[in-house]
């Protein structure tokens, strides 16, 4: 939202970063191609990362780009736009670096054919950085910014046995646990409804949702595994929502896209899907009519992160959720100040003119939910309200 204010000029026009793509294994390749077919697949590949680039910042201005082809490297400095929602940087960086991974995967197969482009994998990641550190490395990424411990999953290396662990749970032999969390009208903080969050074997290392889905993703069963907790939440929680509470089940958006046809859904008409995948505008609009076969059946849509990555006004005008979720680190801002609260509030209002609830997940303290009241948020969530528990402590059986 515009203001005048000198400082706010300065703080926006700081919001830079880096989004780098490489091919650390790029020198092998003169070997296993020969020279001149070795350069001429390095340049398909260049131009397969500048249009990957241009679409993952599609949304926010590239001020300088550095590619270098013969090294197996490509690099954009970045300003993040706002587009009237408050955004926070780190968050956004995270955003792109998670839909990119995804996207980048099958361009080394497509260009260098199946079996090199296996073993060649590319490396990408999305980081705030300044200006000024972006021309003091020539151009590039700081050194070191492309080692492999930075692109490794989500929480580290995958341990051996987890591809295992992936199938004995997907087999029903080990369990996922359905946690619930309250979600709650701020006003008076009545619960409203509550968002299922799924867990690996207690004690397993795959116990944490980020492993647990991690491990899955890199045994190619993503979607099986969105599906069985989704399931689980489902059949779990059959009957037993009181009266006028809905369940936030999680999806990307290959499993909302088949939710119809994959889930147990007969009778049920308290079911609200969060589409949880960031994804640039062209694949929110691929999902639209999903969106729409949904909403006519009944089901709702919360868009999650609203605020930050590629959750903005035109994925909103898209996709027409009836709850858009803020991103838990704009919702952390609240109550600092009035600049960023004015900020917040300027996005609800936009949410609201377009339709949705506003929910701020990630609420911890009462300076936060005072705030956030204030800047007219009508949901909330968070350990201020009540932490995630187990389905069975928290849903009466009676009510089975």
């Amino acid at each position: 939202m515009p203001n005048g204010n000198p400082s706010d000029a300065r703080r926006r026009q700081a919001a830079t970063g880096v989004l780098a793509i490489a091919m650390p294994g790029a020198a092998r390749l003169e070997a296993i191609f020969g020279e001149r077919a070795a350069r001429q697949a390095l340049r398909e590949l260049g131009d397969a990362a500048d249009a990957l680039i241009r679409r993952l910042l599609a949304q926010h201005e590239i001020l300088e780009h550095h590619r270098q082809d013969a090294a197996g490297r490509w690099s954009v400095l970045f300003r993040l736009r706002r587009n009237a929602l408050a955004r926070d940087l780190q968050e956004t960086c995270g955003a792109i670096e998670a839909a990119g991974r995804g996207l980048a995967q099958p361009l080394p197969a497509q260009v260098l054919g199946a079996g090199t482009g296996m073993r060649m994998p590319l490396g990408l990641l999305a980081r705030p950085l300044a200006a000024d550190t972006w021309a003091a490395q020539g151009g590039q990424c700081p050194p070191g910014w492309l080692q492999p411990d930075l692109l490794a999953p989500p929480g580290g290396a995958l341990e051996d046995g987890a591809a295992e662990a992936v199938e004995a749970i997907l087999a029903g032999r080990q369990g996922v646990r359905t946690l619930l969390q309250p979600i709650v009208r701020m006003r008076d903080r009545a619960v409203v409804g509550y968002e299922a969050l799924s867990r690996g074997p207690q004690g397993s290392v795959l116990e944490q949702p980020d492993r647990l889905f991690a491990a899955a993703g890199a045994c190619g069963r993503t979607l099986d595994m969105e599906l069985h907790c989704a399931v689980l939440a489902l059949r779990r929680t059959r009957g037993r929502l009181p009266p006028g509470r809905f369940l936030a089940i999680n999806l990307g958006p290959q499993a909302l896209a088949c939710a119809t046809q994959r889930l147990p859904l007969q009778g049920r008409r308290d079911v609200l899907f969060e589409l949880t995948e960031h994804l640039p505008l062209d694949g929110a609009m691929e999902l639209s009519a999903a969106v729409t076969g949904l909403r006519a059946q009944g089901f709702g849509l919360a868009l999650d992160d609203t605020g930050c990555g590629f959750a903005d006004l035109d994925t909103v005008r898209v996709l027409r959720p009836g709850i858009a979720k803020l991103c838990i680190t704009v919702v952390r801002h609240a109550g600092q100040g009035a600049l960023l609260d004015a900020d917040i509030a300027g996005s609800v209002a936009q949410l609201h003119r377009l339709g949705c609830r506003v929910l701020a997940e990630g609420v911890e303290t009462q300076a936060q939910h005072d705030a956030l009241c204030a800047c007219g948020v009508e949901l909330a969530q968070g350990w201020l309200y009540g932490r995630p528990a187990a389905a069975d402590e928290v849903l009466p059986p009676g009510l089975a």
